[in-house]
């Protein structure tokens, strides 16, 4: 009996550490994915300025940097 219930919790402590483990690799992947998002947009303010103080221009580039990360994002 003690030898069955030593079985069965080292089962569920497997299935345990399995479920979290889930949870931690589906967390690092969103964390790189970010991480990759935040390297992209980064890259590509680097490589484009913009001339000037006016508030519009600078939303208009935002969204347009937003756009192409999502549409980076959906290739795959």
């Amino acid at each position: 009996m003690a030898h069955d219930d030593e079985v069965s919790n080292l089962k569920e402590s497997i299935k345990n550490f399995n479920n979290l483990s889930s949870i931690e690799k589906k967390n690092l992947i969103e964390s790189i994915e970010m991480l990759w998002l935040n390297a992209g947009i980064q890259k590509k303010k680097k490589d484009i300025k913009i001339d000037g103080n006016n508030s519009s221009d600078h939303i208009k580039r935002i969204r347009q940097l937003l756009s192409a990360a999502w549409s980076e994002d959906l290739k795959d």
